[in-house]
């Protein structure tokens, strides 16, 4: 059964991802590596054989048809695999991203949108008031190894996995930045109801250092990171409250006006 690492992009997911891989797995010299124990959904490999290549041709959205039939034979051995994505969990076209037969579970890393706003911007190259009309667009798709991946708006997102009926957690980047033991320490409970792993405290903290932003830092300037995009490195600064000295004040009333609910929801107003 597949247990979902899930987020709107710029949120954290390749951190958390990270702390759980170099947990799991932890081989290698180069932290980055572990990352291929938790890979992306979708791939190419995962629909070959099952996709009709010209109705994506036509619709990319289509895709959506071949989710749960690719997941039905990603989970034909019953092992427990922990699959990233940055798809929304609603339906398309009548099509689910996923269901309780194929997900035992799923861990969501929520960002305040202010945040994901200044990071994607420098993640993509783009301008503020561009990253904020992403953010704020349901039609917000971007490409996966060649798949298109279905972001919709930050609120569209989160509301997606908050109410999927599948057993999850639901993580803020913030926590996880501020109290980083504790809140790994409950990914790992919630891993552990799954698949029956060791808990240990001096491996989590081990774990913790390991995947510190400074030796995240480092790593990608000695080995480089697949997933950079823009003219910024991927591990540029983590930091929890950038926005209030980047954002100008009429982005950021436009975004808190969008996602006032939510975003008191989650303590960040």
């Amino acid at each position: 059964m597949i247990l979902w690492l899930a987020s709107y992009p710029k949120s954290g997911n390749t951190w958390l991802r990270l702390l759980i891989s170099n947990y799991l797995w932890p081989d290698g010299t180069n932290i980055f590596d572990n990352l291929k124990y938790i890979p992306k959904f979708p791939k190419k490999n995962y629909f070959e054989g099952i996709v009709d290549k010209k109705n994506l041709k036509k619709d990319s959205l289509e895709i959506f048809k071949y989710f749960i039939p690719a997941q039905e034979i990603i989970n034909k051995n019953n092992e427990l695999k922990i699959l990233k994505t940055h798809n929304f969990a609603g339906s398309i076209k009548g099509y689910p991203f996923t269901n309780s037969k194929n997900s035992s579970g799923a861990i969501y890393i929520v960002r305040d949108p202010r945040s994901v706003v200044v990071s994607s911007a420098y993640h993509n190259d783009y301008e503020f008031e561009k990253s904020t009309e992403r953010i704020m667009s349901n039609k917000n798709v971007s490409l996966n190894d060649g798949f298109m991946e279905a972001r919709l708006t930050w609120k569209i997102h989160y509301l997606s996995w908050k109410k999927i009926d599948i057993p999850k957690i639901i993580i803020k980047y913030e926590d996880l930045f501020s109290d980083p033991l504790n809140k790994f320490l409950e990914v790992l409970k919630f891993i552990n109801q799954f698949k029956k792993i060791k808990i240990d405290e001096n491996k989590i903290k081990e774990t913790i250092e390991k995947c510190s932003f400074e030796n995240l830092v480092d790593n990608e300037k000695k080995f480089g990171f697949t997933e950079r995009l823009g003219k910024e490195n991927f591990f540029r600064k983590g930091l929890v409250d950038e926005w209030k000295t980047v954002l100008k004040e009429n982005l950021v009333k436009k975004i808190e006006k969008e996602f006032f609910e939510e975003m008191k929801e989650l303590k960040y107003l």
